[in-house]
C-alpha cells in the first residue's frame, strides 16, 4: 500500500515535467508587442490614406454640403469613432489580461446601434424598381468590401502577433474597427442617401464582414490550437 502511495507523486511529478518540457520545447522567441496607442495610431494613419483614396474616387457631387449636415456629420463620424474604438480594442484583446471587458464592448455595441438609428432619418423611397434597388446597391457591397480589406488585415495581422485568448472575439473586433470605418469612408464615396439602400446595401454588409472576421479568427485560433 506504501508502495502505490509513494509511486503516485512520482507518477505526477513525471508527467508534470514531461509537460513543461513540451511547452518549452514548443516556445519561440517573439518580438517585443508595440504600445497599443502606437500601433492604433498607424491603423488610423492607414485608414487616412484609405480615405484619401475613398474621395478622391467619390461619385458624389455633393460632399461639400454634405459636410454642413449636421445628422450626416453625427452618422459618419459615430460609425467612424466606433471603428476606432472597435480596432483599439482588438489590439487589447491580443494581450492576455488585457482583453476589453463589458462596459468597453458594451460601448462599442452602444455607440455603434446609435450610429446606425441616425439612419433611420434619411428617407425612404419603396418605389425604387428591383433591378434599379439591386444595380445600384452590389457596387456598395464591393466597395465596403474593398475599403474595408486592408484596415481588416492589419488589424488581424497585429492581434495574431500577440498571444488572443478567444479568437473569435479578436477577429470580431478587428472587423468591427475595420468594416464600420469602412461604412464611414462609403458614405463619403456613395451619392445615395436613401435609407432603404443605406441599410441594405451598406450596413448588412458591414454586419456580415464583421461575422466573417470572426468566423476567421475562430478557425485561425482552432488551428494553432491543434498544433
Amino acid at each position: 500500500m506504501s508502495e502505490i502511495a509513494n509511486r503516485a507523486p512520482a507518477d505526477h511529478e513525471a508527467r508534470h515535467r514531461a509537460l513543461v518540457e513540451r511547452m518549452v520545447a514548443d516556445l519561440r522567441p517573439v518580438r517585443r508587442l508595440w504600445p497599443i496607442g502606437l500601433r492604433l495610431a498607424l491603423w488610423i494613419a492607414l485608414e487616412a490614406g484609405v480615405l484619401l483614396f475613398a474621395i478622391y474616387h467619390s461619385r458624389r457631387t455633393d460632399l461639400g454640403r454634405q459636410l454642413s449636415n449636421l445628422w450626416f456629420l453625427l452618422c459618419v463620424g459615430g460609425f467612424a469613432a466606433a471603428g476606432v474604438v472597435g480596432a483599439a480594442l482588438a489590439l487589447r484583446s491580443a494581450i492576455p489580461g488585457r482583453a476589453p471587458g463589458r462596459r468597453e464592448v458594451g460601448f462599442l455595441l452602444v455607440l455603434t446601434v446609435g450610429s446606425a438609428l441616425l439612419l433611420l432619418h434619411e428617407p425612404i423611397n419603396a418605389n425604387v424598381p428591383i433591378a434599379t434597388f439591386v444595380g445600384t446597391g452590389l457596387p456598395c457591397v464591393f466597395g465596403i468590401a474593398t475599403l474595408a480589406l486592408l484596415p481588416l488585415l492589419a488589424l488581424l495581422w497585429a492581434v495574431k502577433r500577440g498571444a488572443p485568448l478567444e479568437g473569435g472575439f479578436g477577429g470580431a473586433l478587428a472587423g468591427a474597427g475595420a468594416f464600420l470605418f469602412s461604412f464611414a469612408l462609403m458614405r463619403a464615396r456613395c451619392p445615395i442617401d436613401e435609407g432603404l439602400h443605406l441599410f441594405m446595401w451598406h450596413f448588412l454588409p458591414t454586419l456580415i464582414g464583421i461575422a466573417a472576421s470572426a468566423g476567421a479568427g475562430f478557425l485561425w485560433s482552432r488551428k494553432r490550437g491543434g498544433k
